[in-house]
């Protein structure tokens, strides 16, 4: 895999914050050597900085990082958050109703990857998986009290839905949910979250989508990813334990020595490390080859629309079949703009021009139009409330592409690297990484602080969290399993599924068939 685009389309989330770290620089030149270097400023990078510092608050003395970024600080998948739902490894490896948290939906799959998720790992394997996601409700919630940034980073709580559009989607999100309650029983705290909205007239007024079959809504959260990470990052250079580098894109990673150091090398010099973390996402196997066959990109869209403040009362997801859907939040006031995402009805008419692609550098043409009828199409009162029109111009921000990932086995990679001692890694979070990454940062946080011998004490904000689920775990064993994985047939499945929705009528009106410019 190779480095990032240089010259990435512009994001609404990146755009409109203009925060003055996004090109920032603590050095002019690069520190000689640091005790733990990390490889992206994302969400995966910041997260696990933060954990690093939160663990040795009260050491005598705590550990000196540097975070290197090939891009502008959070210039990749978190500040350009959205997923488009089904993947290839998702249709291969589950027929149920897949969600994406993206776009800056702080959403769990609270049961609608329950049916899968039991029966790969049973009732209690799948459950784990949900609440592990669920704790990131609490997590940020504390999180950001604590650091005093719920305001500005536009972090709001309430109930979120998933809105049948078809009587396809409604027969499938009824079934996920029933089968969970079936297995756990009604008193079952995750089950009694989720609430079943079966009369077609409430479900409309509820999630504001015509047409509405029926919907579920339990619990969820949104906030302003890039803000929230940039956040962070203000606050660990408050710190005064960060030496923080945009643009510097790592070329290559030395083995660790016999006295412990690794070389990290770079376009701007080298830095001299006791440990190394990958939160590369996408990217991991520039660094990583072993990883190449396990992590592999796909390209999002989402735009910006204006709105009436508070125009749109819950963040939510529109499904017609288990490959189209829609997702979208509003921003609280003044930005007030609505992030829509998805947009499947009309990419599916081109499925090879998302999946295995990391061209993030490339609008998807004709794609603007259809997230600006969108209002008119779907949203009760959209047509007389929400102009027709994006929150910036085209190539300002106002509509864009980003690079998420696939995984193999549709879970991320979290841990220490089998073979490469001193080497850490946070990536693979496949579109749904919102309500994973902060937990997973803080279990690799004390095994990479145990790694270079530094005192560290677990903080309060992490003591009440559940533990990494096994499936995130990257171990030899699961990385060998995978590297026969087959995605030339997962990419067949996907365009297979492309076409049988392609040929439905929700994908056959002429916002979802426009004809495109080559």
């Amino acid at each position: 895999m190779v480095l990032p685009a240089s010259n990435p389309t512009k994001s609404y989330w990146i755009e409109a914050a203009e925060s003055p770290l996004r090109h920032y620089r603590s050095t002019e030149t690069l520190p000689e050597s640091v005790d733990v270097v990390i490889v992206g400023a994302g969400y995966a990078g910041a997260a696990t900085a933060y954990w690093i510092h939160k663990y040795t608050a009260a050491a005598a003395r705590q550990p000196q990082v540097a975070i290197l970024e090939a891009r502008d600080v959070c210039g990749c998948a978190t500040g350009r958050n959205g997923n488009y739902a089904l993947t290839a490894v998702a249709i291969t490896l589950c027929k149920a109703l897949t969600i994406s948290s993206a776009g800056g939906q702080l959403r769990p799959h609270l049961y609608s990857r329950y049916p899968a998720w039991a029966e790969r790992f049973g009732p209690d394997g799948a459950m784990e998986l949900i609440k592990h996601e669920m704790a990131h409700l609490a997590a940020f919630n504390q999180l950001a009290k604590e650091e005093g940034i719920v305001e500005e980073t536009c972090l709001e709580f309430g109930e979120t839905f998933d809105a049948a559009m078809t009587e396809e989607a409604w027969t499938r999100v009824k079934r996920a949910l029933e089968i969970m309650r079936a297995d756990h029983g009604d008193e079952n705290d995750i089950v009694r979250s989720c609430r079943l909205i079966e009369d077609a007239c409430e479900a409309q007024s509820f999630t504001q989508m015509k047409d509405c079959k029926g919907a579920v809504a339990h619990p969820a959260g949104q906030i302003w990813p890039y803000k929230f990470v940039h956040a962070i990052i203000r606050i660990l250079l408050e710190a005064g334990n960060l030496n923080l580098q945009a643009h510097t894109p790592v070329q290559t990673i030395s083995d660790s020595r016999d006295d412990g150091w690794i070389n990290v090398k770079t376009d701007r010099g080298s830095i001299r490390t006791r440990a190394v973390v990958h939160a590369t996402n996408a990217f991991a196997s520039h660094l990583l080859p072993e990883f190449e066959n396990l992590i592999k990109p796909e390209i999002s869209t989402l735009a910006a629309i204006p709105a009436p403040s508070k125009f749109i009362k819950h963040t939510g997801a529109q499904h017609w079949d288990s490959t189209v859907n829609n997702y979208h939040l509003q921003l609280p006031p003044p930005h007030n703009a609505i992030i829509l995402g998805g947009g499947r009805q009309f990419l599916v008419h081109r499925p090879d021009q998302c999946f295995l692609s990391a061209r993030d550098d490339q609008q998807i043409l004709g794609i603007a139009q259809f997230f600006e009828s969108w209002p008119a199409s779907d949203v009760v009162g959209g047509s007389a409330s929400i102009p027709a029109k994006l929150a910036m111009p085209e190539d300002q921000g106002g509509y864009w592409t980003g690079v998420e990932t696939s995984s193999a086995d549709s879970f991320p990679f979290v841990g220490s690297v089998p073979g490469r001692r001193g080497q850490f890694i946070a990536a693979g979070f496949a579109g749904h990484g919102m309500p994973r990454i902060l937990l997973s940062a803080a279990h690799i946080a004390p095994l990479i602080l145990q790694s270079i011998g530094a005192e560290h004490t677990m903080p309060e904000l992490a003591k009440t969290h559940p533990v990494l689920p096994k499936p995130f775990l990257a171990t030899a064993e699961r990385i060998e399993n995978l590297q026969s994985t087959d995605w030339q047939k997962k990419a067949a499945a996907y365009r297979q599924s492309c076409e049988e929705s392609a040929a439905k009528p929700f994908c056959r009106d002429t916002r979802s068939m426009p004809q495109w410019s080559n």
